[in-house]
């Protein structure tokens, strides 16, 4: 396994590289412009972090470089805020640096090259980019590309994280994929949070978002959102709690509610009651505002890493950043195992691209021969199923208890 190796390009601490370590490959480097998450990096199996805020970086030699660069160019989470201004948005935005960064790092001197992003960035603003990263960096320099679309519930996760992963190969490869074993049940936030809710001697405690932390630490919410906490059925935020329990508001935010421009007048990044019985919402940057299910405090550090896949906490500032900024570990191994059977030759002649119809419970594809660019579509090969029966007495009265907290203030 020793020829397996991969380097890290504004991976941010994320799950990418610990993903790919987890696949068996080797990560003696990561490469960095802004010193996001250089702790936390430096800690998984001690890879070494060069952070260069010029991005002169040194020659690596790697099989496979993978990144998830920012993606705040393109996502629905920061495009309808009020306060952002400025070339913030679309394929040439100033955060766009970073994935330019890497593809001229990479192409031409790794055989793989993969990064990460929202679905936007292929499908709406972005493709601009895409395109032109195709026509000047990548096809003169004799690779093809797959736009691999992964959603991670596929994998057990219990968020429906679809995102977008571009994946460059040099055209002496063949790259296809082969599916996961797929669970019919879906994952729900049970699954992964409510075997530790109950360990012995630990108790959440509120951080003040500077200094150390722990992994039941979580960020103070402002005096008004505490307010509306303890109100909160599952599955309803701010939005849900003016259309349907006005009454229970604060005056700030009957105010903003009552001068509204549009229907949506509070920030995308505000307080939401988790369900354990309903997947967890995609984490975001924001994600230390997610309720608990049955308590009335935001998450921990440590239950948004345990809904990410990490198998642990992250070291150094900003933990909620790191931990929804990265990837689903077990996304970043599959790839690094599909890499691994292009580098292997596993594929012979094959070349076909294919998607999945959840309609039909089949993938539809083609040849894909001679194409410089294919897709792989798998955000609908997810598990459909739940039943009731497989969770805890108490977690169902829980789930009860809290609908019929949702249609009293739907009365009133």
């Amino acid at each position: 396994m020793s020829d397996l190796t991969a380097v890290g390009v504004h991976v941010f601490a994320g799950g990418f590289v610990r993903g790919v370590l987890d696949a068996g490959w080797t990560v003696p480097l990561q490469l960095e412009v802004h010193g996001f998450g250089v702790e936390s990096t430096e800690a998984m199996n001690g890879v070494q972090v060069i952070n260069d805020e010029n991005a002169n970086w040194p020659n690596v030699d790697a099989v496979m470089a993978v990144s998830n660069p920012r993606c705040t160019a393109f996502s629905t989470i920061t495009s309808g805020d009020r306060y952002v201004q400025g070339n913030t948005h679309g394929a040439f935005a100033k955060q766009t640096c970073d994935i330019q960064q890497l593809c001229e790092y990479s192409a031409g001197r790794h055989d793989f090259v993969i990064w990460e992003s929202v679905q936007q960035a292929y499908k709406a603003s972005g493709r601009e980019l895409v395109d032109h990263l195709i026509r000047t960096v990548f096809e003169p320099r004799h690779y093809r590309v797959a736009h691999v679309f992964i959603n991670a519930a596929t994998f057990g996760n219990c968020q429906q994280r679809k995102r977008y992963f571009f994946v460059a190969y040099r055209d002496s490869y063949k790259f296809n994929i082969q599916p996961p074993p797929l669970s019919h049940y879906y994952s729900v936030l049970y699954d992964v949070l409510w075997a530790g809710r109950h360990v012995e001697g630990r108790a959440a405690k509120l951080w003040d978002n500077t200094g150390d932390y722990d992994a039941d630490c979580y960020i103070e919410l402002t005096k008004d959102e505490q307010l509306v906490v303890p109100m909160l059925p599952n599955g309803w935020d701010l939005h849900a709690m003016a259309r349907h329990a006005y009454h229970a508001l604060p005056e700030k935010y009957k105010t903003l509610w009552d001068t509204r421009a549009s229907d949506l007048p509070f920030s995308l990044h505000g307080i939401n009651r988790l369900n354990w019985l309903r997947p967890c919402p995609t984490l975001h940057s924001s994600a230390g505002r997610f309720i608990h299910p049955s308590q009335n405090r935001p998450l921990t550090v440590g239950e948004l890493s345990a809904i990410m896949g990490w198998p642990n906490i992250p070291v150094g500032p900003r933990p909620v950043a790191q931990i929804a900024k990265g990837i689903v570990p077990a996304v970043g191994k599959w790839l690094a195992e599909q890499v691994e059977l292009s580098y292997r030759g596993h594929w012979g002649r094959d070349d076909w691209e294919s998607s999945f119809n959840d309609a039909t419970g089949t993938w539809d594809g083609q040849d894909a021969e001679g194409q410089l660019e294919k897709t792989f579509d798998m955000t609908k090969y997810v598990g459909k199923q739940f039943d009731l029966e497989r969770y805890d007495r108490e977690a169902r009265d829980s789930h009860s208890r809290w609908r019929a907290l949702s249609e009293q203030l739907r009365r009133r």
